[in-house]
């Protein structure tokens, strides 16, 4: 008769809490490493914006010293355009050839312009704003475009009750640079829409969502947009998106681009919102 010995009720308690904190040191040896993961993927990703910001802090520089050496003797193109203008106001096709000179100065400028935003590292002043007023002024200044397109620009109301913290004038600036981009994109007869987004963060930011019905973003330069000089248009600087990314990152904000789901271009630029105490 063979005899089966029984593990004494102690050694089985032993043998079972082992296998239970072995459970829980493999569980947490997983979590450890998903987590060990996700932020050397952040790290990743921070480094790599750090290194984009050094790489247009530089290019921002450089623009900025050559717009300034190009404006001083554009002035004085500009005021010699004019007064060549005055003398040759009795001969219309002479004059017509020196308006032109003066209108090419004018675009000129206007890039000019455009390189010193690019380049301007003016710390935006922070007050409280009502993004109606904000709206309404870049709308005002971009209605000639729609209207020489027929397109419409739909606003959601519920923006018009959004108090922001931010310097109106970058913001306005940013807005009107994504409006006119959208209008530019639909072409004739087009609709672009203006309505209120939401932040998921969780931190109280305002996200404003500018979507088109134009022909969308090719995949392949979705990651580009925002670069300076980057541009797919024919008579564009490729700064307006570069301004637009700049001034939200001065708000401590942020600006992403992407696809509609039934077509077109979305921009979604995020805003400290105004708190109770401002």
């Amino acid at each position: 008769m063979t005899t089966t010995l029984m593990p004494e009720p102690d050694l089985i308690s032993i043998i079972g809490k082992y296998n239970e904190v072995t459970e829980r040191l493999k569980k947490s040896h997983e979590l450890l490493s998903r987590e060990i993961s996700r932020l050397r993927d952040e790290l990743d990703e921070k480094n790599r914006e750090l290194a984009r910001r050094e790489r247009l802090a530089a290019l921002g520089e450089m623009a900025a010293g050559v717009a300034h050496e190009i404006r001083n003797p554009l002035g004085g193109i500009g005021l010699f355009a004019s007064l060549l203008e005055r003398d040759l106001a009795d001969r219309p096709e002479q004059l017509e050839i020196s308006r032109k000179i003066g209108e090419g100065v004018h675009n000129l400028e206007a890039i000019v312009g455009d390189i010193l935003a690019f380049a301007g590292g003016a710390e935006p002043s922070m007050q409280k704003a009502r993004l109606a007023d904000i709206l309404d002024s870049a709308l005002t200044q971009s209605a000639h475009q729609a209207e020489a397109l027929n397109a419409e620009i739909d606003v959601d109301l519920r923006l018009t009750q959004v108090e922001l913290r931010c310097d109106s004038g970058q913001i306005e600036r940013a807005l009107l640079n994504l409006v006119r981009n959208a209008l530019d994109a639909v072409g004739k007869n087009g609709r672009v829409w203006i309505r209120s987004g939401e932040s998921r963060s969780g931190d109280g930011r305002v996200a404003i969502v500018i979507e088109d019905n134009g022909p969308g973003i090719p995949q392949d330069q979705l990651h580009k947009v925002f670069n300076p000089f980057f541009t797919t248009k024919d008579n564009g600087t490729g700064l307006g998106l570069a301004i637009v990314h700049r001034i939200a990152e001065a708000h401590d904000g942020a600006v992403l681009a992407g696809h509609c789901k039934g077509g077109g271009a979305a921009f979604v630029m995020f805003l400290p919102r105004a708190t109770g105490e401002e």
